[in-house]
């Protein structure tokens, strides 16, 4: 496995990307997700993705084909991890190593589904997610200059003391750390924090940048 990209949920529209904004990140391409109530902003990196995640409309949301996300009461919820990681399995291997559910949205072709890792319901950790192995990779996007442009390291700080077998397989991708007993934020390297420098956006958005 290897990451693909990652994604805080934040207020709807997501105006917290106007922090990024203004600290030097350039702002990518939108989405919208049919069926599954949420939209986003992206930052789009050299290796990975940051995704802005918003609850566009909650009935939908609770409603439709993703409702076993949860996202309004992960968006509600203070005690919910408002992060999630969203892999891809490399090679010849097409099914992550943790278990989970199939997720087919709105706006894949039929027999194209998400598997969702089985710690789903456990909102106090951030979603854990695989893409499906026939979807092809994006079209490249504007990213971001120096020094922020290959993310080399990602901290998911949760509140718990014991990680379930889906976090735990997670933290064996390399470049990727749980830390436990912690506030639920995510902190970022970007090109070994050659520079020794940080920022750190909260209370505004759970995020910490090094470089």
């Amino acid at each position: 496995m290897r990451l693909d990209h990652f994604f805080i949920l934040t207020e709807k529209s997501a105006p917290e990307a106007e922090l990024l904004t203004e600290f030097g990140l350039i702002e990518g391409t939108s989405s919208d997700h049919p069926g599954q109530g949420s939209a986003n902003r992206h930052f789009f990196f050299s290796n990975t993705t940051l995704e802005l995640l918003y609850v566009r409309d909650a009935n939908e949301a609770n409603d439709g084909p993703g409702h076993g996300l949860q996202f309004p009461e992960r968006a509600s919820n203070p005690d919910a991890s408002p992060l999630g990681l969203v892999m891809r399995c490399d090679g010849d291997s097409e099914r992550p190593a943790f278990p989970g559910w199939r997720y087919q949205p709105m706006y894949f072709d039929p027999g194209v589904s998400f598997l969702v890792g089985e710690n789903s319901g456990r909102l106090e950790e951030p979603l854990c997610i695989c893409m499906p192995s026939n979807l092809p990779s994006g079209s490249p996007q504007q990213q971001s200059g120096a020094p922020f442009i290959e993310v080399t390291e990602l901290w998911l700080h949760v509140p718990i003391d014991e990680p379930s077998s889906v976090l735990e397989e997670i933290a064996r991708v390399e470049g990727i750390h749980i830390q436990t007993n912690s506030p639920h934020f995510l902190e970022i390297a970007f090109g070994h924090e050659a520079e020794g420098k940080q920022r750190d956006f909260r209370p505004r958005l759970p995020l910490k940048i090094c470089w």
